[in-house]
């Protein structure tokens, strides 16, 4: 019997509980993500591929990219990981140019309203980038607002190398719009270029609010009710 209440008690929680997770296509939507007192949203998202693209083209959709969020006492990520991953290889022979993907991602971060705490800062990375024989891939962010802008970019370039993560000082904002272009090109054969992953992490100086109190489910008390009478009932006929 115990076994039963605690197992309807956590499916109740379960199914009232926040989603930490949606994919790209739901986020340009409306839907928004928030992770204790940070909230992402205004997502925008446009596949940048030429038209018609090659047939070694690899054409980014919304709806296989998925975005979420995780976070410790003083930072909160925000990761994309596409399915399947971006992969290119070698170039379109009837035009000997390369093939490519590249699509630009944007979105708002801000801390609540509420809140004492501010972006101190930002870095781009998580990326599972590769780039052989002649060819890259990067991923870019800037704000081109605020003042220094931001700029975070992260590559896998096989003329110049590679940068894995990129921080910039935000200096206590509450609020950030940041532009993202991901893109690769492969310039010769047995070229290969792709990335399936990359996040970026801010960080937040100040103190963080206590957590929310996770408010009971509508049915909870009845259940509770019902399944005391029912141990009440057992007792009675063991005695």
């Amino acid at each position: 019997m115990k076994s039963i209440a605690l197992a309807a008690v956590s499916a109740l929680y379960i199914s009232s509980g926040p989603a930490y997770a949606a994919t790209l296509s739901d986020l340009v939507g409306g839907a928004t993500l928030t992770e204790g007192d940070v909230t992402f949203s205004g997502f925008a998202f446009t596949d940048n591929v030429r038209t018609p693209a090659f047939a070694g083209d690899f054409v980014a959709d919304a709806n296989g990219i998925e975005v979420t969020t995780s976070s410790t006492a003083s930072t909160t990520t925000l990761s994309f990981n596409l399915d399947p991953g971006a992969s290119i290889s070698g170039f379109d022979t009837a035009s000997s140019l390369g093939h490519m993907f590249s699509f630009f991602v944007d979105f708002n971060v801000a801390v609540a309203g509420g809140s004492t705490r501010t972006l101190s800062d930002v870095t781009l990375g998580g990326g599972d980038l590769f780039a052989t024989v002649d060819a890259f891939s990067e991923v870019i962010f800037v704000d081109g607002i605020n003042l220094p802008s931001v700029e975070l970019e992260i590559f896998e370039d096989t003329l110049t190398g590679s940068q894995t993560s990129d921080t910039e000082m935000l200096g206590g904002l509450s609020s950030l719009d940041l532009f993202g272009t991901v893109g690769g090109l492969t310039l010769g054969d047995g070229a290969t270029a792709g990335l399936s992953a990359f996040s970026l992490t801010f960080d937040l100086a100040g103190t963080a609010p206590p957590p929310s109190p996770v408010p009971l489910p509508a049915g909870l008390p009845l259940l509770l009710a019902g399944l005391g009478g029912l141990a009440l009932l057992r007792r009675r006929k063991t005695l």
